[in-house]
């Protein structure tokens, strides 16, 4: 289901964008469960797992700096701790929604992300854990949704996120 990655990639993006603040904090390497709910009760919560590190996210953000095509905008960043905000400005079919993110970073194995729009109508919050080692066969930077579709998150040229029933790049 194409809403399920969308999450993933979501969240990934969220815990990425929000530390470009500075002094990265490292997570641990290895795969990560990520579950995230939507406060407008016309999602149920969405869950998946990737295989992720401080050099993924690393990449990410690289990626955003570089990326001038993209919909959205930081317009301010600052962290306290292990707690990074930002505020972000999306220009979506004509229409600009300004969210603020929050995302707190415990330990190097927990990091829970909350995104609120301007305007209230959507929360999104997503939880994300370290829970061991990446299988065989996953490779870092690979995204698995919870209906088994998989992609990866570094190679977005090899493809847009998988519709249902469309094989998604697998390319490490």
């Amino acid at each position: 289901m194409k809403i399920a990655l969308l999450f993933g990639v979501l969240s990934c993006a969220a815990a990425a964008a929000a530390v470009q603040a500075g002094d990265y904090p490292n997570i641990k390497e290895g795969l990560w469960s990520t579950t995230t709910t939507m406060s407008d009760a016309k999602h149920p919560p969405q869950s998946g797992t990737m295989c992720n590190s401080t050099a993924v996210m690393q990449s990410i953000i690289d990626a955003h700096k570089k990326a001038s095509d993209q919909p959205c905008k930081i317009t301010s960043m600052s962290h306290s701790g292990a707690v990074y905000t930002e505020q972000t400005e999306c220009n979506i079919g004509g229409q600009v929604r300004k969210s603020t993110s929050v995302t707190t970073f415990t330990g190097d194995t927990l990091v829970h992300t909350e995104i609120h729009q301007a305007d209230g109508a959507v929360t999104v919050t997503s939880d994300s854990k370290y829970v061991g080692a990446c299988p065989a066969g996953m490779v870092p930077g690979d995204f698995v949704g919870a209906n088994g579709m998989k992609f990866n998150i570094l190679h977005p040229e090899d493809g847009k996120l998988p519709d249902a029933g469309k094989a998604p790049a697998t390319k490490p």
